[in-house]
């Protein structure tokens, strides 16, 4: 009985997180006009009226000019927003965000509730504002069995999968990803012309000092290590919001309070000083994000040992290193 009376708040309180973010998107879509999930809207319901998703682009406005924005994104992503483009735009952007926000509020109060300041930190905001899929790319770490959702959004996606894999993930997304050839055999290949005209993602180790976070490296055998690798590697948007799955790394509630606040500053910050100057503080936010996010990340994950289970196989491979490279297991610990 109170095994069940626990589920049911936990269930109650994820909706209401849900709910809550719901209502900002709500509040705040007259000054985001939907960001990211306006496209998403754009694609699904172009491909819903028998166009091909691929082909044109919406109108969006970059540096002086408009231009139109062809679909980034891989097919199972439109499937994904196909539902919900068959509502208007504004309770479309609503719905979505209070949705996935509904899962990841599960799944952190389910499995790690001192996490729960993540939702006030600027990468869980930032995604609810512009519509971005983070939180449930978040989720799939928090909770195995969503993790062949990974595919729906692929730079971000492919790091939670390589530091956290599992079959359900590698297996299942690649049939969701197989299946949808049936459907429009030739969207890996236009999907893959249209990254080409993509506003610009770098790889944080390719930034100033950025390559710095790979001593995060040093603490291999911890998976908040390897997923702060991971993420450093692969292409990503240094806004807050594709950032959000390194709130994993707080261990207690401390740390993912202190993340949430250097996150809320930074973030403050590079609104201050980049829409005076005309600036898209979505792309001018580089340095802001490294400070406020990747570097607290860095510094938790190397003030822990280097220990964790790892495969039997790699634990032969390891055998005769150094012992401060070779770290130890939790067991043995």
């Amino acid at each position: 009985m109170q095994s069940n009376t626990k589920l049911s708040t936990t269930i109650f309180a994820a909706i209401g997180i849900g709910l809550a973010a719901g209502a900002v998107s709500w509040a705040l879509f007259p000054f985001t006009h939907g960001a990211d999930f306006m496209q998403f809207h754009y694609h699904a319901r172009n491909w819903l009226d028998g166009n091909d998703p691929y082909v044109g682009g919406v109108p969006i406005m970059r540096a002086t000019r408009m231009v139109p924005e062809p679909f980034f994104y891989p097919f199972p992503t439109l499937l994904a927003v196909a539902p919900f483009a068959t509502l208007p735009l504004v309770p479309a952007l609503v719905l979505f965000v209070a949705c996935s926000a509904t899962i990841l509020a599960y799944a952190v109060l389910r499995t790690s509730a001192h996490r729960v300041p993540a939702f006030l930190g600027a990468g869980f905001l930032v995604a609810v504002v512009i519509g971005q899929w983070s939180p449930l790319i978040l989720a799939t770490l928090l909770l195995p069995s969503l993790a062949w959702t990974a595919v729906l959004k692929p730079n971000i996606g492919l790091a939670a999968t390589l530091a956290k894999p599992t079959w359900i993930g590698i297996i299942g997304g690649a049939v969701l990803l197989l299946g949808t050839l049936v459907i429009q055999p030739t969207w890996p290949r236009q999907w893959l012309e249209n990254l080409h005209s993509m506003p610009r993602h770098p790889a944080p180790i390719f930034l100033p000092g950025g390559f710095l976070i790979l001593v995060a490296a040093l603490r291999w055998r911890r998976p908040e290590a390897r997923l702060l690798v991971t993420m450093a590697c692969v292409p990503q948007l240094m806004y807050f919001a594709d950032q959000l799955p390194l709130w994993l790394v707080p261990q207690t509630r401390r740390e993912s309070m202190l993340l949430t606040t250097t996150s809320l500053l930074a973030w403050a910050a590079t609104l201050l000083i980049n829409i005076p100057a005309g600036r898209s503080p979505a792309f001018s936010s580089e340095p802001f994000v490294l400070i406020s996010v990747y570097l607290p990340a860095v510094i938790m994950v190397l003030r822990r040992a280097n220990e964790g289970e790892i495969h039997p196989v790699m634990e032969r491979l390891v055998a005769h290193a150094p012992a401060w490279l070779r770290g130890r297991s939790a067991v043995a610990a």
